[in-house]
């Protein structure tokens, strides 16, 4: 056998004996993923929790609210809704939280008392809850951190609950359950290496899934070299045989013809979404995207609106936010039954922005740039329900510019709800085509489950084979 041969199996072998219990993980942990994701508050979750605005108790509109935070200019988003037992304003700017009482025009204070008020909400067969103040641990990564500090809830639930309420806004941000919490141990901790002393530094944690998923890479591709070298069609092996091996050696051979493609490329697709050397992932929305398709700022019209006329209008009302679309206010009402798009100049609830409208904000995105729009009732390659749920009919603006942006509007709600841009474009088929399998013939579930899910045994089969060879290598003497 060549040098160069002898190399690729002694790169092929060390690197599965380093690398292959991390690469059985993956496998195992991506059916799991499918199934119970990262812990987050859905929206859902919050129209059961969060109790009815009272109008008789909001004694204090927007603008005194944002007056009393002493903090100059206005703020970028405005919400009203329950705390506690009590109405209270919340305010963004430049990405930081203030919140003030509803009723009384105070600073809102994060005590004990609404701590657990809070947390109750979210776990109403509590007896008793235990809570300490974090920044930062294993569930509270992601959206929430800018709601640090964070009371974490320990409650006595049949559920196991860890709730995490805003040291900021005093809300509910994050729920986690002992059962979610059990599955996400062997589910993205494993698949995305989510440990605690590890993701806190983030670039750290991204090179660490870069370089293990690399090496995963380099592995995969000297094993698919291997698997074809030793593959013989015409001039068989004895007994007619076209695979030399037997035995463990033999399944890991044509496990490895037989997917070995697939799972170059998922493993490709994996080690892309981090970005790795500059790989171009995309951008997203950004804050002056949202703000010249809200066609500026709110101002102090805005925030003196009678929010009591709009909750007598609208009883049930859990949540109002500010929502501007082309120098239009509207307000997105929250209920128990989702959200409603209310016109601030008659109070009433309508089915969505105008399309004059809605183009004249898409259009002032990009302003000046060539714009082809269409209303889409279902769903394109880009924007279409799957693993998150898609709002339509949904309008598609498009930009006639180097980097092809495509923005998808929702006409119900008022909001830029997807983004896509040439980079993007990439990103999508790499790694959600590739990586989740996310093709518009395969997305029908049940379908869907069952070409995952059978794919992901036969590369867990694949690699506990490579396992069990590895092992018996360490064990022959010498």
């Amino acid at each position: 056998m060549g040098s160069w041969k002898r190399q690729l199996y002694l790169w092929h072998r060390w690197l599965g004996i380093v690398i292959g219990l991390l690469v059985l993980l993956w496998f195992g942990s991506g059916i799991v993923m499918m199934y119970v994701p990262y812990p987050e508050l859905t929206e859902q979750e919050r129209m059961v929790w969060l109790a009815p605005l009272d109008a008789q108790h909001v004694a204090i509109d927007a603008a005194d609210a944002w007056a009393a935070t002493g903090i100059a200019g206005l703020p970028d988003a405005v919400r009203l809704n329950t705390v506690a037992g009590r109405p209270a304003w919340h305010f963004q700017r430049e990405r930081v939280h203030h919140s003030v009482w509803a009723d009384s025009g105070a600073p809102l204070e994060v005590t004990g008392d609404v701590v657990n008020a809070s947390a109750l909400a979210a776990a109403p067969g509590a007896h008793w809850f235990a809570a300490d103040m974090i920044d930062l641990d294993q569930w509270t990564f992601g959206r929430v951190s800018a709601h640090r500090p964070l009371h974490r809830v320990t409650a006595d639930d049949a559920a196991g609950s860890v709730l995490y309420v805003s040291g900021r806004t005093g809300e509910l941000v994050r729920d986690t359950t002992r059962s979610e919490r059990a599955w996400n141990w062997v589910g993205s901790i494993i698949h995305w290496i989510y440990v605690t002393p590890l993701r806190k530094h983030n670039e750290a944690w991204r090179q660490a899934v870069m370089w293990t998923s690399g090496v995963a890479l380099v592995l995969a591709a000297t094993g698919m070299v291997i698997s074809i070298l030793r593959l013989r069609v015409r001039r068989r092996y004895a007994g007619g045989r076209m695979s030399p091996y037997t035995g463990w050696q033999a399944w890991h051979h044509w496990l490895g013809l037989g997917i070995g493609v697939l799972v170059i490329t998922w493993l490709f697709s994996g080690w892309l979404s981090v970005g790795p050397f500059g790989f171009p992932a995309g951008g997203g929305v950004t804050v002056q995207d949202r703000q010249a398709f809200a066609g500026g700022a709110l101002d102090r019209d805005d925030l003196a609106l009678d929010a009591t006329a709009l909750l007598r209008a609208h009883p049930g009302t859990l949540e109002l936010e500010w929502r501007r679309v082309g120098g239009k206010l509207y307000l997105s009402a929250l209920g128990r039954q989702g959200r409603k798009l209310v016109d601030t100049r008659d109070s009433a609830a309508v089915p969505g922005v105008p399309r004059d409208t809605l183009l004249l904000a898409a259009q002032a995105i990009r302003p000046g740039a060539p714009m082809q729009a269409e209303l889409l009732t279902g769903p394109d390659d880009y924007y279409y329900s799957h693993h998150r749920q898609a709002a339509f009919p949904v309008l598609r603006a498009r930009f006639d510019l180097p980097e092809a942006p495509v923005f998808y509007i929702d006409p119900a709600q008022g909001r830029l709800a997807g983004y896509v841009d040439r980079d993007k474009r990439w990103d999508r088929w790499l790694f959600n085509g590739l990586h989740q399998l996310d093709f518009a013939f395969l997305r029908t579930r049940p379908l869907w489950d069952v070409v995952v899910i059978v794919l992901c045994v036969l590369g867990f089969a694949l690699t506990f084979s490579g396992l069990v060879l590895g092992w018996r290598r360490l064990r022959k003497p010498g």
